[in-house]
């Protein structure tokens, strides 16, 4: 079964939250995320043309996609930092996290 993208956020909340300071670079974030997941069957493919598998590219969606309606900075649950190229937790994101939702 194909790993959800809404899945994918709230596991991402979860990485970051135990990461120091709160904060992970999305090369890293991948494969924690890939650790936390163990994608099989279609998550696992590459996609033609790219060098990234159809799960690698959920997880960089949480960067291009952030501002979207769902999007882990648009709700305020992260910040993207541009300089570092990654997402840190804000307390918003500790709340969700604590009190559950999606």
């Amino acid at each position: 079964m194909s790993i959800s993208e809404s899945e994918i956020r709230i596991a991402a909340l979860e990485i970051l939250a135990e990461s120091p300071n709160g904060f992970m670079a999305t090369a890293d974030l991948i494969p924690a995320l890939e650790e936390y997941f163990e994608p099989d069957g279609r998550d696992t493919e590459i996609i033609e043309g790219r060098a990234d598998t159809y799960f690698s590219q959920k997880v960089r969606n949480l960067i291009s996609h952030r501002e979207s309606a769902s999007g882990l900075t648009s709700t305020g649950y992260a910040i993207y930092d541009s300089r570092r190229r990654g997402l840190s937790i804000t307390d918003a994101g500790r709340t969700f996290l604590r009190f559950g939702g999606d």
